[in-house]
């Protein structure tokens, strides 16, 4: 029957032996499904290992897979018809069998396996066929990472404005990947990615002083084509713009060239990022705006360096870092504006600084009949917007089977749950003592109830673990088991389910061990912004393009399970800053009251756990946060 309808469509013979291939395989699987149903009914009656082996491949079916689904059948006119041409698809394993489908299972899936199924759709232009390409050479799936290559092919897809390139090529760019090290390319591309082009965008990543260079370079620039334009002005004044443009050019092209020869000999020079107060680049240089009249402002960030912080100081005063290289410093403010200087040197004496004013502005307005203000957050509510429906699905494993039981995880995601549903509107799944199935099936659920305009928070306390060969972090079901990775849940396989989420904005909270390697990108914050408008321009974009962040107690470190009462440290914080906010409040701002709280507390009991807050990578996030409205 099959044969004669490809004869009847009378296609070329590649195309027909092709479609008979997928009529074939639709049959086979057909009739392993009719099998699979018949033999159940007298396998619930079977022994435990063997529930537990169908659980196991149950499970396997829902984790995410490259898929190249057949061609389609389609009618040209009143007698043509014609088969197209296969695509690739990232879908679970199950649907990808449904829909006929050719895939290798996640866990055999490689280099090889995974360009096969994106390269042809890359090489003819399609910008997300490019993104995924680049990806999988930036990964290396079981080869090392070619970044050189991934730059290639994500330029080509960010060339063509795809969002998602454009983010994951800034990554590399602020890290040095494959391309040499600039933070100012980074941070176009990611002004680019968010569509905002303003410097009231900022992103976690390292400011140095090429920035407010390359500022005065563009403001040089423009005057001279104002001047070149306008008869007015004179051909002194001309020739003066003209020349100052040109000598700014060339001392901005001896920089990176001093920059290019630093970078082939030897390592990189510390860097300084600054998570608290927002900077916001002005042509008078980076300044931090205060909203209210204070005595001292806490400056907090972090020095990295690859090969040891030798010493930092703020303002000429030594200042001791944490084991993380953090650094929380009181500076007092002295009048309306407060120059704040910071120094790192390296091992190696390599030395960087970056400077910053922080101004007082006691003539901006705290509220306006648009925009209100919560004096501490400074985030911004608006009347008429749509911030979409929002949806919790909070995951507590507490009773594990192979490993020691813990004492808060169920504590803390009933009362987190009863929190989001009451005080911020969600609907919320509560799923506790989960073992890999169910949570992959809980996912898999969300996969298929959330739209485009929907919101999804995901909060998980149970064990952790790390895997020292690959770096890689894991959540343990409550039936994983020391040493065999089999029920593990891999931070990459939480990555791959978000990622083909249609959800607008997901926000992942991990209240485990090791939860640290899920953040690996930057995320962008609000700055010190002080107009209505350009508050409801930065709200406006970040509700338009996709989030997807993650919160973690403690990066890649282990945590503490208790010391917060009945709720673990990191938990009784989380739920302290949400009961205690009245306002809209994106997770940038709660991650700093969270981060703050945290620290103080795990101190006290001994051991200094810090959280981590950043844009989940290959997880298909674009620029945009993560906003908790209150309800009513």
């Amino acid at each position: 029957m099959t044969m004669q309808f490809v004869k009847d469509l009378k296609l070329p013979a590649a195309q027909a032996k092709q479609f008979n291939q997928v009529a074939h395989d639709n049959k086979r699987i057909r009739t392993a499904a009719l099998l699979v149903g018949l033999f159940g009914l007298s396998a619930c009656s079977g022994p435990t290992v063997q529930e537990s082996a169908d659980g196991a491949e149950k499970a396997d079916d829902l984790m995410v897979v490259d898929c190249l689904l057949p061609g389609q059948v389609r009618q040209l006119g009143a007698n043509a018809r014609f088969l197209t041409a296969r695509r690739p698809v990232k879908t679970t394993a199950s649907d990808c069998a449904i829909r006929g489908g050719e895939y290798t299972a996640f866990d055999r899936a490689d280099y090889a396996t995974a360009l096969k199924v994106w390269l042809d759709q890359a090489k003819t232009g399609d910008p997300e066929a490019q993104t995924y390409v680049g990806e999988i050479y930036e990964k290396g799936l079981g080869l090392s990472p070619d970044y050189e290559v991934a730059a290639i092919w994500y330029r080509r897809a960010a060339d063509q404005s795809f969002t998602r390139a454009q983010i994951n090529l800034g990554n590399l760019y602020e890290k040095g990947l494959g391309v040499k090290k600039n933070p100012v390319e980074a941070l176009n591309w990611y002004r680019k990615a968010s569509g905002l082009e303003s410097d009231n965008l900022q992103y976690a990543s390292t400011i140095i002083a090429n920035e407010v260079l390359q500022t005065e370079l563009s403001s040089l620039q423009g005057k001279y084509s104002e001047l070149e334009t306008s008869q007015q002005q004179t051909k002194a004044q001309l020739e003066k713009a003209r020349k100052d443009a040109a000598d700014l050019a060339s001392k901005q092209e001896q920089n990176n060239t001093l920059a290019m020869v630093t970078a082939d000999s030897m390592v990189p020079p510390p860097a300084i990022q600054i998570l608290d107060p927002p900077i916001s680049l002005t042509r008078s240089g980076p300044t931090a705006l205060l909203r209210s009249a204070v005595s001292t402002k806490e400056v907090i960030g972090k020095v990295e360096s690859p090969i040891g912080v030798r010493n930092f100081t703020v303002n000429g005063a030594p200042v001791e870092l944490d084991e993380y290289n953090l650094f929380f410093v009181s500076v007092p403010v002295t009048g309306a504006r407060t120059n704040v200087t910071l120094q790192a040197k390296d091992v190696e004496d390599q030395q960087v600084g970056f400077e910053f004013t922080m101004f007082l502005d006691q003539n901006t307005p705290v509220k306006s009949k648009h925009i209100s203000f919560d004096a501490e957050s400074q985030s911004p509510e608006f009347d008429g917007v749509s911030f979409g429906r929002y949806y919790a699905l909070v995951i507590g494993n507490q009773d594990y089977q192979h490993y020691t039981d813990l004492e808060t995880p169920e504590n803390d995601a009933r009362e987190i749950a009863e929190l989001l549903s009451k005080h911020y509107g969600f609907t919320t799944q509560l799923v506790l003592n989960a073992n890999r199935y169910e949570i992959l099936s809980a996912l898999n659920d969300m996969r298929d109830k959330l739209t485009e305009k929907d919101n999804l928070l995901i909060y998980y306390a149970g064990h952790g673990e790390l895997d020292s060969e690959n770096d890689r972090g894991y959540w343990l079901p409550v039936d994983a088991e020391p040493g065999n990775t089999a029920n593990w849940l891999s931070n990459v396989s939480i990555s791959d389910q978000l990622n083909t989420l249609r959800a607008r904005h997901v926000m992942v909270v991990a209240d485990s061990c090791y939860a640290g390697t899920l953040s690996t990108a930057s995320v962008a914050r609000q700055g010190a912004l002080t107009s209505d408008e350009v508050q409801k321009e930065w709200l406006e974009v970040m509700l338009e393009v996709k989030a997807r962040t993650v919160m973690t107690s403690g990066g890649v470190r282990p945590v503490l399970d208790s010391g917060g009462g009945t709720h673990s440290v990191f938990a009784r914080s989380f739920i302290e800053a949400l009961n205690g906010n009245q306002s809209l409040l994106d997770g940038n701002r709660l991650f700093l009251s969270v981060l703050g709280d945290v620290r103080k507390r795990s101190k006290e009991l001994g051991l200094e756990q810090i959280p981590d807050y950043g844009a989940i990578k290959y997880a298909g996030h674009e620029a945009g946060e993560f906003f908790f409205v209150p309800a009513g």
